[in-house]
C-alpha cells in the first residue's frame, strides 16, 4: 500500500510539472513590433525574402533548425539525424527523421510523415516555380512506414545537406490542404500564400498588404513556448520612418537600420544595441545576357570604378565591410588572400579601352565596335536610403568613365518578383544572405540559371556559366571533410572574384537593436534571420 501511495505520489508530481509546462504555453503576455520592408508571399517554399523569413519562422516549422551559433537543433524532429544516433547511415545516404507526435497545425489537424513527403514532391514538381531544388534533388525517394517517421534515400552522400532543412524553403505544409491544389496554381499569391497554416508557435491573425501583420500565440504549439501573445509585422520600406517608428515607441525592433542612424538609434534608452558582423551582403548583379557585359573586363573596370571604402565610411558610418567575394568574412572557407577591388579610376578607363569602348561619336557615352551604346539601367530597391545613394553613387562615377545609367527604384514586391524572377533587369542591386555553408551552387552552377525551360527555377540570376565553377562545385558537395572542401571553394572564390558576374559591394555589420526588456533576443548572421527563436521570445516584467 505504501509502495501505492508513492507511486501515486510520483504520478502527481509528475502530472503538475506537466501541467505547469504546459501553462507556460497557455499563458502568452505581451507583444512585440517589427519593422521591415513589404512582404510579397508567405509561402516558404517560394519565398526569396528575408523579411519574409523573419515572418516565416514564427508560422511555419521545419524538421531542423539552425541556431545564432550555425548548430542544428531539433524542430518538428525529435533529434537532428546522425551517425551516432543511427539518424543517416554508414554510407551517408539514408537519413530517418523522427517527428514529434504532439505537432498539430493551427487548423487542430496532426502534423505526419506524409506532410514532409508532400513537401518535397511539391519542391520537386516542375510546375511549381520554386526559385532552387537544389539538395532537394539529391532525394531519390522518401518513405513513410508510419505517422511519424519519415525515411529519406539519397542519391549521394554530401557534406551539410541537412541544412537544406534549415532554410525557409525546408518549411514543411499542410498536405491536407495544398494537395488538390494543381501544381500551376502554386504561386505566391495564391490564397494559402497569403493565409498560411502552418504549425509554428504563432498563427497569422490577419495580413493588410502593404501595412501589417499579426501573428498570434499558437497555444497548442508542440514545442517550447510561445511566450508573446503577439508579434506584429509593420510594413515600411523607408528605414528613416522605421528609425522615426523605434523613436516613438511604435516599433521595438526595426530590421532596417543603417550606418548613419547608429547614434540615434543608440540614445533611444528603451533599446539594447548592438553591432554583428553578418553573412548578408549587398551585390550588383549583372545580367550578362546584355551584350554590353560580355567581356569581363568591362566589368572589372565598373568595379575599379565603385568605390568601396567610401561607401562604407560616408554612407554607413563606417558600419559595413567592402566585400571582394560572395563568400562571408565570417565563414570557415573565407579566403583572407583575396581583396576588394582597389578604387582606381585609370585602371577602369584603361580596361574599357582595352575591352574595345570609345567615344566615337562624341556625345560622351562609350560605344564599342558593333555599335552598342554603353548604357544600362540599376533596378534596386525603392525606399531603401543607402541602395539608392550607391545607386546614384554608381551613376557618378562610372558616367565620369563614359557609362550612361538610369535608375530604377522599384518597390521590394515589384523587385524582388516579377523583376528578379524573370530576369527582367540589365543590373540589379539588392541584400544577399550567404548560407552557413560556403556551398554557393545556387548562385554560380550553369544548371541553376532560370530559364523559360526550367520555370524559371534556380538563382543564378546573372546568368553566369563557367564549367571549371560548375565542376568545383560539384566536387565540393562530395566531399565531407572541410579540410578537404576549403580549397575548392577558394578557388571558386577567386575564379569568380577575377570573372565577376556581380559586382560585391559591402558586407552587413548588423545594427540590432531590441527592447532591453526582450528575453532570449539571439539575431543570427545566417539565412535564419533574427528571429529564428521567436518561440522563445519573452518579455520581462
Amino acid at each position: 500500500m505504501k509502495q501505492m501511495s508513492k507511486v501515486l505520489l510520483v504520478c502527481l508530481v509528475f502530472l503538475l510539472i506537466s501541467v505547469a509546462a504546459l501553462a507556460a504555453n497557455q499563458n502568452p503576455e505581451g507583444t512585440v513590433t517589427i519593422v521591415g520592408s513589404n512582404i510579397e508571399t508567405l509561402n516558404p517554399i517560394l519565398s526569396e525574402s528575408s523579411y519574409e523569413t523573419t515572418v516565416l519562422n514564427g508560422i511555419f516549422s521545419q524538421l531542423v533548425r539552425l541556431t545564432d551559433q550555425g548548430a542544428l537543433i531539433p524542430d518538428l524532429a525529435t533529434e537532428v539525424p546522425s551517425l551516432a544516433n543511427g539518424g543517416i547511415s554508414a554510407d551517408g545516404l539514408v537519413y530517418t527523421f523522427h517527428l514529434n507526435p504532439a505537432a498539430k497545425w493551427h487548423d487542430g489537424q496532426p502534423v505526419t510523415a506524409e506532410d514532409v513527403k508532400f513537401t518535397w514532391e511539391m519542391i520537386m514538381n516542375e510546375n511549381t516555380a520554386v526559385p532552387s531544388r537544389n539538395g532537394y534533388d539529391e532525394i531519390d525517394r522518401i518513405e513513410t512506414p508510419d505517422r511519424h517517421t519519415v525515411v529519406m534515400y539519397k542519391t549521394k552522400a554530401t557534406a551539410d545537406w541537412l541544412l537544406n532543412w534549415a532554410q525557409t524553403s525546408g518549411c514543411i505544409i499542410p498536405k491536407h490542404l495544398w494537395k488538390d491544389v494543381d501544381p500551376l496554381e502554386f504561386t505566391k499569391g495564391h490564397p494559402l500564400s497569403r493565409q498560411p497554416i502552418g504549425s509554428g508557435p504563432f498563427k497569422l491573425a490577419e495580413w493588410q498588404s502593404a501595412s501589417y501583420l499579426i501573428l498570434e500565440a499558437n497555444q497548442e504549439y508542440f514545442g517550447d513556448g510561445p511566450y508573446l501573445e503577439k508579434v506584429i509585422y509593420k510594413e515600411v520600406e523607408n528605414n528613416l520612418t522605421q528609425l522615426t517608428m523605434l523613436k516613438t515607441g511604435e516599433a521595438d525592433i526595426a530590421l532596417n537600420i543603417e550606418g548613419q542612424q547608429l547614434e540615434q538609434a543608440q540614445a533611444i534608452d528603451r533599446l539594447d544595441v548592438a553591432l554583428n558582423p553578418a553573412s548578408i551582403y549587398v551585390h550588383m548583379t549583372f545580367n550578362l545576357d546584355n551584350p554590353i557585359f560580355q567581356d569581363k573586363r568591362t566589368r572589372q573596370a565598373l568595379s575599379h570604378a565603385l568605390p568601396r571604402e567610401q561607401i562604407v565610411d560616408k554612407i554607413l558610418n563606417g558600419v559595413g565591410l567592402p566585400a571582394a567575394t560572395s563568400t562571408a568574412p565570417v565563414l570557415w572557407a573565407y579566403d583572407q588572400n583575396i581583396k576588394p577591388y582597389s578604387y582606381d579610376m585609370e585602371k577602369a578607363a584603361q580596361l574599357l579601352a582595352e575591352a574595345g569602348w570609345k567615344d566615337v561619336d562624341g556625345d560622351g557615352v562609350l560605344e564599342n565596335q558593333d555599335g552598342l551604346k554603353f548604357e544600362f539601367s540599376i533596378a534596386t530597391n525603392a525606399g531603401r536610403q543607402v541602395r539608392e545613394r550607391i545607386a546614384q553613387i554608381a551613376q557618378q562615377f562610372w558616367g565620369q568613365l563614359g557609362v550612361k545609367v538610369e535608375l530604377d527604384f522599384e518597390e521590394s514586391t515589384t523587385l524582388y518578383g516579377d523583376t528578379l524572377d524573370n530576369r527582367k533587369f540589365d543590373m540589379i542591386m539588392f541584400g544577399w544572405i550567404t548560407p552557413a555553408t560556403p556551398d554557393e551552387f545556387t548562385l554560380y552552377h550553369s544548371s541553376q540559371i532560370p530559364t523559360p525551360e526550367n520555370g524559371m527555377a534556380g538563382q543564378n540570376y546573372a546568368g553566369y556559366v563557367n564549367e571549371k565553377v560548375d565542376s568545383l562545385l560539384e566536387a565540393g558537395q562530395y566531399l565531407l571533410n572541410d579540410k578537404d572542401r576549403l580549397p575548392l571553394y577558394q578557388m571558386i572564390q577567386q575564379i569568380v572574384y577575377d570573372e565577376l558576374p556581380m559586382l560585391y559591394v559591402y558586407f552587413y555589420v548588423n545594427i540590432d537593436v531590441a527592447p532591453k526588456n526582450l528575453l532570449n533576443w539571439k539575431p543570427a548572421p545566417f539565412t535564419n534571420a533574427r528571429s529564428w527563436n521567436m518561440y522563445e521570445w519573452k518579455l520581462a516584467n
